[in-house]
Parts: structure tokens; sequence; C-alpha cells
């Protein structure tokens, strides 16, 4: 693969939709793959293997405080520009495959092995140094309304939902929930 390869080109296209509504049980008899749990709006809860759903204890898969987190990537992006992008970093959450959005909706499944594989092959181009008469120095803003990939994960301290948009484990973003006192986004199993 090159820097200019389609993530989309080695994407499984073939995933499961899981309802968030749906019991553990009820979504690991209709699993095959990997299922992309989303709620009533659309929004990506989580992703999920049939043996992730064999002791999952919770009512819903939406209530399932240990779903495995789910990072959403612009479907349209090249191995470069993934590799470029704020997105690499919410790897670190242990995914093992990254949801490929297209206006908000799932189109695709990219495992991170692919990513890795890439960035072990050393295609990937050493970014340069801009810098000179009118280069990046006059470039004020980038054009258009620019979409950061996001993860979405459960706070392992209260069972909030939240989005986030990088993951340093030294420096965790504060909890989202509205409900409680002010604290910091917890993980399970993530350090």
């Amino acid at each position: 693969m090159t820097p200019h390869t389609p993530i989309t080109d080695h994407a499984h296209t073939e995933f499961t939709i899981l309802a968030g509504e749906l019991t553990p049980s009820e979504a690991r008899a209709v699993l095959t793959g990997v299922g992309v749990v989303v709620d009533d709006d659309g929004t990506i809860l989580g992703t999920v293997l049939a043996t992730d759903l064999a002791d999952a204890a919770a009512d819903t898969l939406a209530s399932w405080p240990d779903l495995p987190p789910a990072v959403e990537v612009r479907a349209d992006l090249t191995f470069a520009e993934l590799a470029d992008s704020p997105v690499l970093p919410l790897v670190l959450l242990g995914v093992t495959t990254l949801v490929l959005t297209r206006a908000g909706a799932p189109v695709g499944v990219l495992p991170v092995a692919r990513v890795s594989e890439y960035l072990a092959s050393g295609a990937h181009p050493l970014a340069g140094n801009d810098m000179g008469p009118a280069g990046a120095s006059a470039d004020g803003a980038l054009p258009g309304q620019v979409r950061l990939g996001a993860a979405h994960v459960a706070c392992a301290h209260c069972g909030h939902r939240n989005t986030i948009a990088h993951w340093n484990p030294r420096r965790p973003p504060r909890c989202a929930n509205p409900d409680r006192e002010p604290h910091d986004l917890r993980l399970g199993g993530v350090s």
C-alpha cells in the first residue's frame, strides 16, 4: 500500500450494525464479524465481536459500561492522511478496528493492523518544513469545516458515554456527564 491508497481499499464493508437497545444475547445471535453499535439517533457507541458479548452483564448494549470503544474516521482519507491526522493517538484506546463513516453513518471497518502495516512499511513520507516566505505562517485557517476523528467511550467511574477527539492517558479529558460532579474520564482496561 502507498501513501495515496484510500483506506477504503483495505476496509471491510461486511459488518453488522447493532441497535443499542439490543441485549447482549440478542446481539450475539445476529452478529457475524465486527458489530458497530449505534443508538436511536445513529450515533456510534462502540464496536463489538461475538466474543466480547459472551460475558456482557448489561440489559442493553447502550447501557453496557464495558462496551469496547469505537473510533470514527472519515472514509475518504488516504493512508497518509490518516497517519498524519489526530485520529492516530486514539488507537491507544485499544481498539482493533476503526469505523469508517460518511455523513456520520458507518460504511466500513478498517482493521488497525492494516494501519500498523502501512506505518511499518516505511512508505509514509516524513513531514517537511513548510516555513519560508509566505509559507505556513501566512495560513490563518483551513478552508471548510474540519471534522476530527472521534472515539466513543464509557467512563469507568460513572458509565456516561463520552465522545473524545484525543486521548492522553497522563492527562485524560473531563467526563462530560452533566449529572455528576466534575471528574476526569476513566477508562476500564486502558492505561
